[in-house]
């Protein structure tokens, strides 16, 4: 095999090392071999995400506690010495960091509206409901306040590729044949960038049309959780509205 070395340089100089043809094991237990200290595995990530969060990211957190707001109930400890050992290394902003090394991660800047999707007709919510392999299935569900469990699962963002977005995948619907009168299933996909199947428009009327199809992403009743494409007809079923909607003038219909 060749090998070959990739340098990134990080927020505080360095190098990163990238070997793409190395294969790493990784066993993982049924169960941790040790407590977290009388709390849940759950808590001890999020205090663990947050004091991470809370050294390195600067004004860009607020994003991140709003995909995971329980973070914010979590006594994080002292991190003081974290922060004098960024300022002693002389350390780059986290702007600079996604300037030059992460300029396709999805940022508020790079957002054109973001968090729980709800359907004004069912009053229900775009949710994933824990999925996150290729080709899942998208539903609905109700609408989950921020501090309830389950919620992550209903945060999504649009970005000004036109993107869907949860986490690391896309809003996705495959169309062979944009004429048919069949429903369209709706899916997960990782995100490619390319638009195609993941572009979607938000109207000034709330509808959400996949780009290339132009059919309207529809809801079914409260009890048929199912999620699909179908001809725009203008019923709530295919009424939406996000919970933030940063800039209406970078809209594209």
């Amino acid at each position: 095999k060749q090998w070959y070395q990739r340098r990134v340089r990080g927020m505080c100089g360095g190098r990163l090392l990238s070997l793409p043809c190395s294969r790493v094991g990784h066993i993982f237990r049924d169960s941790a071999p040790y407590s977290f200290g009388g709390e849940s595995q759950l808590m001890t990530l999020y205090r663990n995400y947050a004091r991470a969060v809370e050294v390195w990211l600067d004004r860009h957190k607020a994003l991140f506690y709003r995909f995971v707001p329980l973070a914010r109930d979590v006594n994080i400890g002292d991190i003081s010495s974290r922060v004098k050992l960024r300022e002693r290394l002389k350390c780059h902003s986290f702007d600079w960091y996604l300037e030059n090394l992460l300029p396709m991660l999805p940022t508020e800047a790079r957002l054109l509206a973001s968090g729980q999707i709800k359907n004004t007709k069912i009053n229900q919510c775009i949710d994933t409901l824990g999925r996150r392999k290729a080709n899942d299935t998208v539903s609905h569900y109700r609408c989950l306040p921020t501090r309830e469990q389950g919620y992550t699962s209903q945060v999504w963002m649009y970005s000004k590729k036109y993107e869907i977005i949860s986490l690391e995948n896309c809003l996705d619907a495959s169309v062979a044949d944009p004429d048919s009168k069949a429903l369209k299933r709706v899916a997960l996909y990782p995100c490619h960038g390319l638009g195609g199947n993941q572009k979607w428009y938000y109207t000034p009327t709330q509808q959400i049309v996949h780009a290339e199809s132009q059919l309207c992403l529809t809801v079914g009743e409260p009890g048929k959780s199912k999620l699909f494409l179908s001809k725009c007809d203008g019923s709530g079923h295919q009424i939406f509205t996000f919970t933030n909607i940063y800039d209406h003038d970078d809209f594209e219909i």
